[in-house]
């Protein structure tokens, strides 16, 4: 039998994946790394947006998780929660899964490529996978 902190947790999750859903984003990024001994490096990043002045449900998702920033824009008065930490990022992809129902192939892909860099770890056919994954990706959020 479930305990209540259990039903709460459900609750929050299912929350956090609907706003996901609607107003968030799990982006994949293939970039370059001077640090990186092929030269480029790959990046997984959840984020929430919403108007400068509901930023109280991007600090509460903050707070409830622990980890990245919560940040203002003062060009289009917007607010952004995003968390970079990649064993955070693929903990939250883990949790949310079973509640996500429209951006489930971002969820997916984000997924893969996180277990790829696990796994395989950079080289150059593995980049070659993980940039074919990020571009996948990519089309599917609409991205350059």
């Amino acid at each position: 039998m479930g305990s209540r902190l259990d039903l709460k947790e459900k609750l929050f999750l299912s929350y956090m994946s609907g706003f996901l859903d609607g107003d968030g984003c799990i982006s994949l990024k293939f970039e370059k790394c001077k640090t990186c001994s092929f030269g480029y490096r790959t990046r997984v990043r959840i984020s929430f947006a919403q108007h400068r002045s509901r930023r109280k449900i991007l600090d509460y998702l903050h707070d409830h998780i622990g980890s990245g920033t919560v940040s203002e824009y003062d060009h289009n008065n917007m607010a952004e929660y995003v968390i970079h930490d990649q064993t955070v990022v693929g903990q939250v992809l883990e949790k949310i899964k079973p509640y996500i129902r429209i951006k489930t192939k971002q969820l997916a892909l984000a997924q893969k490529l996180l277990s790829l860099r696990k796994t395989e770890g950079y080289s150059e056919s593995s980049l070659k996978m993980m940039l074919n994954i990020t571009r996948e990706a990519g089309a599917l959020n609409n991205y350059p």
